[in-house]
């Protein structure tokens, strides 16, 4: 019985080491530190070795948004990237080895047949339904291209997700939600590639050809631009798209693609991450070589060496014409039943003013009490409505602006003292620069003030006062919004000028769009929002505009 036990011990000992170099084998293959593996399949086991170029392709793959995995000729997954792993809420070390055709939905395993089959002869692309670790299922658009292997050709499979589109009645439900997990995955996609460029910079560099290469067989358009912002590459989808040659388009040349109506915009976010170092994002409209244009999101990364100099510059356009009109459709929509509901509202609160009166000459006040609640409320639904109009309108460019000289400090006293009279649970506590003149929309600007001033009340209950405080330096006019309240978590602070955008475990009222609206104005009046917040500890909310005219000294 002893000797029996001790063999089992022994047993164990063995199984535990050769899982350990299992994990070991399949994260060194997923970070490149071999180029060779074992897979076990119906010849029996093969090993694959994987030609250098693999390596930035790689790299590439685990910078994508989109799911990227290559098999062999019986299904078996040879590679796998994070991306696809967190899209099947799975370990890379399950994935790797594994068959294809288990992650799919039982009905599409024939589609998938047809697809491969057609995939190994030439390009090709289809829909498919993944399915997900807890029993969902993700539609994907599958597109399938050849590679090749050292011990052969294999079949690269990009799996982009399509779950927006097929949801988009959804979103605005379970935003709060999709927006931690989106804000949680590119915070992790983010480390890691910050990881990976400080690590194999040196690699890349002297890699450009063949990443170039690889970047050809991939769906989405891809370019690469010097420290300065000057285009150097675009892969063969752009060529295709556009019509445009590489020699036409490196430089500036990628610009005459772009909408007449989005050039000044996209140049100007370009280069303004030039000259930041901050990621670049941008959305606008590129000229097909057929001649129409479709919308397209432009997404970079700088290149940085150990002591963070730039080195260079690699983006990704993706095409979002069907996202757009979606989105269209929703804003038609929201505008529509805006307008419709403001009618009505108008209606009720003239009848609850005129029932007030009625009740207040009778001198019944606790029928005056509850109709001055019901005055409030009716309040807070017409600047929802309002709120829904202002973002309808300034997503298609409609949101009228009347700009004029202002006195800015006499802006801002106007309208704190009127907040101030509205508000006795905290002390608006105001310390301004010396005045200065600004050109822009007085009341669209009082709004922004508004909207600050009352999230810094709603936002800290237990707190007793407000600072706004304003500071002049290089041209430029700083106006701040301090509270002390619960601050914002910093997982969530990267989309909280997002339309609809609400902190979780928010039980305050609203939309989340205020600050969207705000800095959506604040943009047409050549300006920038920025807030630092701590959570637990309060918030600071800030806009800077040009000055056109001092009337003070201290500038």
């Amino acid at each position: 019985m002893k000797e029996k036990r001790l063999q089992e011990i022994e047993e164990i000992k063995e199984l535990r080491q050769k899982l350990d170099e299992a994990n070991d084998t399949i994260e060194a293959i997923r970070t490149g530190q071999v180029d060779a593996f074992l897979v076990k399949d119906k010849k029996g086991p093969r090993i694959y070795t994987l030609k250098s170029a693999d390596q930035t392709y790689r790299v590439f793959i685990e910078k994508m948004i989109e799911g990227a995995v290559t098999i062999n000729e019986e299904g078996i997954i040879l590679y796998s990237n994070s991306r696809f792993a967190d899209m099947l809420e799975l370990p890379l070390s399950k994935i790797i080895g594994s068959e294809f055709k288990m992650y799919l939905k039982e009905n599409y395993v024939t589609w998938y047949d047809e697809l491969v089959k057609s995939g190994w002869q030439e390009e090709s692309k289809g829909e498919l339904y993944l399915k997900v670790n807890d029993g969902q299922y993700i539609p994907v658009l599958v597109s399938l291209t050849t590679l090749e292997l050292d011990d052969g050709t294999a079949l690269s499979l990009i799996l982009t997700d399509l779950t927006s589109q097929k949801r988009i009645e959804k979103e605005l439900i379970e935003k709060n939600k999709m927006l931690e997990e989106a804000n949680a995955f590119v915070k992790k996609v983010n480390n890691e590639l910050e990881q990976r460029v400080a690590e194999r910079t040196k690699e890349l560099l002297y890699s450009t050809e063949r990443f170039k290469f690889m970047a050809d067989t991939i769906p989405v358009i891809v370019w690469i631009a010097d420290p300065k912002g000057q285009y150097e590459y675009l892969n063969r989808l752009w060529c295709e798209y556009t019509g445009m040659s590489l020699e036409e388009s490196i430089g500036d040349g990628w610009q005459k693609s772009i909408h007449p109506q989005d050039v000044a915009t996209s140049v100007a976010n370009w280069e303004k991450s030039v000259r930041t170092g901050m990621p670049f994002k941008t959305e606008d409209r590129k000229l097909s070589a057929r001649g129409d244009y479709r919308w397209f999101v432009a997404h970079a990364l700088p290149f940085k060496d150990t002591d963070g100099n730039i080195l260079g510059w690699f983006g990704v356009c993706t095409d979002i014409e069907e996202q757009k009109n979606e989105t269209e459709k929703k804003d038609e929509f929201i505008s529509m039943a805006s307008h419709e509901l403001k009618t009505p509202v108008t209606s009720l609160k003239a009848y609850t003013q005129i029932m007030m009166m009625n009740f207040e000459d009778r001198s019944d006040k606790v029928s005056v009490s509850m109709l001055d609640k019901m005055d409030k409320q009716i309040e807070k639904l017409t600047r929802l409505i309002g709120d829904l109009l202002d973002v309808s309108k300034s997503n298609s460019g409609q949101l009228n602006y009347t700009y004029e000289d202002i006195d800015f400090n006499e802006m801002v006293k106007e309208v704190i003292s009127v907040m101030q009279l509205t508000n006795t649970s905290h002390k608006i506590e105001v310390s301004l620069d010396d005045t200065c003149i600004i050109t822009g929309d007085k009341n669209r600007l009082g709004q922004v003030i508004i909207n600050l001033v009352s999230n810094a009340v709603k936002y800290s209950p237990e707190a007793d006062k407000i600072l706004v405080t304003s500071e002049k330096k290089d041209g430029q006019l700083k106006f701040s919004v301090q509270d002390f309240g619960i601050g914002i978590p910093a997982s969530q602070q990267a989309k909280l000028f997002s339309r609809f955008f609400r902190v979780s475990q928010n039980t305050f009222p609203g939309l989340g769009l205020g600050l969207f609206i705000s800095n959506e104005i604040i943009k047409r009046h050549s300006g920038d929002m920025s807030f630092i917040s701590t959570e637990g500890k309060g918030s600071t909310f800030c806009f800077t505009l040009p000055i056109k005219h001092d009337n003070g000294s201290n500038q």
